[in-house]
This record gives C-alpha cells, structure tokens and sequence, in this order.
C-alpha cells in the first residue's frame, strides 16, 4: 500500500540556540545518539521487511539529525527499497554537504529518491551561508525546498532570501505562533509574495481522521499516530503489523477521533486533499511542489462552479499564481467567446484552448488583457473542425417538436459547433443512445458529425474530435510529453482526457464514475 510515512526517533537536542524552540536548550549526548540510532536502524530494518509497506518515508526529528552520518546512512538504506517512491528529511541545513552526500552515496543511496526539507534560523546563520549551502545542493542535483518563520520583523530578510534562492526552489512561509497577533492585511499580501501558498496557513483546518487515513506517524517506540500532533495511538509498528497497514478508519471498533481540533501545522494539513496542494501530491510531507509544463482546465463545473457565472477570485488567484509555473490551457465544450466571458479575470494568463469539445483549438502569446471581446493576440495556432450545415433547416423546423433552442457557432467563415439546448429537465426520462438516433434520423444530421450529451444540451461537432484529441493536437504543437500535462475535468464527457493522463484530476461533485478514472478527487 502506497502511504507517507513519517519517523521521528529519540533525538531531542541540536546544534543551535534558536531562543523560541525548546530543543536548544539541550545538547546530545553520546548515550542518547547510540540509542536514537539504534531506534532508526530498527525502524529502516522493518520497514524495508514488510512487503506491503511502500510509499514515501520523512524523517522529522525534535532536533537536528542529518549533522551525524548515521542518519546518512539510513536515509540511503531507505532509497534503496524498491517500494519506496522517495526519502527525505527536515534539517536546518548546517551539516556539511560534501561530506554527508559522500556517506549517503558510499552507501549506495539513490540520489534521485532524496528530498530535504531546510529551514532558515536568521538568529543562527546569515542569509549568505543558508543560500550558500542550498547552492552546494543544487550543484549535485538534490531535490529540497527551504523557508522560515513568517516573523514581520524579518521580512526583509527572508525577501533576500527569495532572490538569492534558484527560482526552481520553492520558499515557504510558516505562520509565526508567538506573535500575539493577527497579521496585516499587507503583512499577509508581503509573505503571498515570497509564498503562494502561505494562506494555507491562516486558515483553521478543522481535524478529520477521514482526510488523512493513509498515513503513519512512528515514534521511535513504534507507537504509531495518523500525524505529529494527533496522540489517538494506532498500535505498535513493530507489534502489530498488520494494523500498521490498514486504512483508518475501520468500521472494526477502531477509535477513529482525532483528540485535536485542527490541523494546526503543515505536517497535519498536508496530508489532507485541498486542491490549493495538489502539485504537492502524491507525498506533500517533503513540500516540494512539481508542476507540470501545461495544466488543460474544464470550465463548466470546474473553474466555474454549477449556478455560478464567472470564475470565483480564489480560483482566479490560484490560476494565475500557476500560470507562473506552466502554460495553462482551457478544454471545454464552450466556443471561445462564452469561454471568455467565464473567465475574463483571468484570460489573459491563458495559452489557448480546446473549444467546443474539440472542433476549436487555439494557441496564442500571452499579453495584457484586451478590453474589448474580439481576441487580438498573435495566434500561433487556430484551427477548426467544419461541420455539415445542409440539415440546420430541417432542424429549425423541428426545434418546437422536440423542445429545443438552435445555437451556431462560427470562426468567422465555417460552422464548428451546433448546440440543442432543451429545457431543463426535458431529457431527464430519454434514453440516451436511442434518443440520440432519433434525432439524428429525424433532423437529418449526417454520419459525418457525432452527437454529444451534456445535462441539459446536445453538442454537435464534426466526428472524430473531442476533447482528447484536441489536447493531445496542442501538445504534438507545443512538444508536451504526456507525464508532462495535467488535466482537470468533471463530466463524463471529461473520462477520456482523465483516462489518459497520468495526472487527471477530479474536480469536486465529480460523480463516482468520473472520479475512478482520475489520478486524483477531491
């Protein structure tokens, strides 16, 4: 089974003085360094055992570990578990590089599995000498992230820090506890600056044991928790072990609250599904995002919640924070210009587009939003698929018979789409192959053009299109790879591209159906 795994041992001291943490205030000894490694080896020995146990493994200890080469070492016996996906651990980056990758590779320790999570203790170390140690692992190729306690007063510091940083390294923000206040408004605006994501941490992530059952949390005894901070034990690792691979919860008599109210640090929220952390996923404890090159995002349901008109600011906010990562497409059944209409706060952040369901697709430069609806950026591609239009008359003659409105939609010289919109409810009862026939029959819709079921509306285009095929048509223009392209949908007519893409994501309400052929639900 597939989990985020979380170990800390009995390491409870480090090698700084920070004034806030409580860990300072011991230093090691060579007694509790022998246990504590005698408790990881345990624990590393064990999990590499148990044939079921797979996933991603973070070490999180009290204090700081990866200065003692042992830990090195464990971490590369971890990698080299062929069902571990990834390792990694938090560190406050003062350890020597050169030296501790030596001991982590003389082991055997698969590089391409290791991920450091480094955090910035200004009252510890200068700006210049963290930045200089992210350098060194950088030069070798090491996957970490780095950030710092969201304190105001080092604002300015933690804002060189970002420059100094590669920009393919993400800087986090976390929510400063001892500041006995709320944030400003342009404190907050500041810190989303430096971290997109830093809202994450103002927000009140009420407990749920549902949204966080496929993780485990051992302690050095074995004792196992779902978090951190969340002390409801789950048994012993080492004692039971085949407990340590269920899902909780269980309708076993399994205890399945969680004894806090919140998920009040990221190693608690993390492991829930929020959509502002889906480029985190599949293990977000080591919190190193990995974007795409290009995101194709449904409208209708997706961006644009069912009864609303236009995208809502919080999603308008995150599209275009990701448009910063990756080139960020539409794929809907909407022509161009509703599509627009949708989504005016953010079109100018988008690279095209599949449109009506395939039969347009468009790829243009990015400029500054026009402020009239007739786009006038330079299109790199736009193509459509024509439509037999002989059987429109036929259609308008019979609209009133069947109860339905007759929309066209044109690039200018061709037919690309024709929408039967009916009253709501006013193919609730059809049956929908054979009411499909019959009216292709009766309207005279030719063989050429298929006919596709949306809620309330009958889309034509020309055969053989679809959304799939349209992405994947962008992608042959842009060069995309297929692992290189996420995909968001919520309707059946969304199975294909979802089916596809190794990264396909359900958008919420999605029925079960849709949701078993996405990588990812919410």
């Amino acid at each position: 089974m597939k989990r985020q795994w979380y170990y800390r041992g009995r390491l409870k001291s480090c090698n700084y003085s920070c004034s806030y943490c409580p860990f300072s205030k011991r230093k090691g000894n060579e007694r509790e360094k022998q246990a504590d490694k005698k408790a990881l080896f345990r624990f590393i020995e064990e999990i590499n055992r148990q044939k079921d146990a797979g996933g991603a493994v973070q070490i999180v200890p009290y204090g700081e570990a990866l200065i003692y080469p042992y830990y090195w070492e464990g971490l590369a016996g971890l990698s080299k578990n062929p069902r571990l996906d990834a390792i990694g651990a938090q560190s406050n980056f003062s350890f020597s590089v050169e030296q501790m990758l030596s001991v982590y590779c003389s082991q055997g320790g698969i590089l391409e599995k290791l991920r450091l999570w480094g955090t910035f203790h200004p009252e510890m170390t200068t700006m210049e000498q963290f930045v200089h140690q992210c350098n060194l692992l950088s030069g070798q190729d090491v996957s970490y992230c780095v950030g710092a306690v969201g304190d105001p007063g080092q604002l300015e510091v933690i804002r060189r820090l970002r420059q100094a940083l590669p920009d393919s390294v993400y800087l986090w923000i976390n929510k400063m506890d001892g500041l006995e206040r709320n944030y400003t408004s342009s404190e907050i605006e500041a810190f989303l600056e430096i971290d997109e994501y830093f809202e994450m941490e103002l927000i009140h992530h009420r407990a749920d044991v549902t949204l966080c059952a496929s993780n485990r949390f051992v302690e050095a005894d074995g004792t196992m928790h779902r978090c951190n901070i969340c002390r409801e034990s789950l048994g012993n690792f080492y004692e039971d072990t085949e407990r340590s691979m269920v899902q909780f919860p269980q309708n076993t008599g399994d205890v399945v609250c969680c004894n806090r109210k919140e998920c009040s640090c990221y190693l608690s929220y993390c492991n829930r599904k929020e959509e502002q952390l889906l480029f985190f996923h599949p293990y977000p404890a080591f919190r190193i995002p990995v974007y795409p090159k290009a995101a194709f995002f449904d409208v209708d349901g997706t961006l644009v919640p069912e009864g609303q008109k236009q995208i809502p600011e919080k999603y308008a906010r995150w599209l275009i924070r990701l448009s910063d990562h990756c080139d960020i497409y539409l794929v809907t059944s909407l022509p161009v210009k509703d599509a627009r209409r949708k989504l005016d706060p953010v079109w100018d952040v988008l690279c095209g587009g599949v449109f009506a369901n395939g039969g347009r697709r468009i790829i243009w430069k990015r400029c500054q939003k026009e402020k009239d609806w007739q786009d006038k950026r330079e299109r790199l591609l736009d193509e459509t698929e024509q439509i037999e239009t002989g059987w429109l008359e036929q259609a308008q003659k019979q609209r009133k018979r069947y109860g339905f409105t007759l929309h066209t939609y044109w690039d200018g010289k061709h037919v690309y789409k024709v929408t039967l919109t009916f009253r709501k409810g006013r193919l609730i009862e059809k049956k929908r192959e054979e009411f499909l026939k019959e009216l292709a029959v009766s309207l005279g819709i030719p063989e050429s053009c298929q006919l596709i079921w949306e809620d309330h509306c009958i889309q034509v285009i020309q055969n053989g299109t679809g959304k799939l095929d349209g992405i994947l048509n962008i992608c042959r223009k842009m060069g995309y790879e297929k692992q290189e392209v996420a995909v968001f949908g919520n309707s059946e007519n969304d199975i294909p591209m979802l089916d596809y893409f190794p990264l396909s994501v359900a958008a919420r309400g999605s029925s079960g159906k849709v949701k078993q052929c996405a990588g990812i639900s919410f």
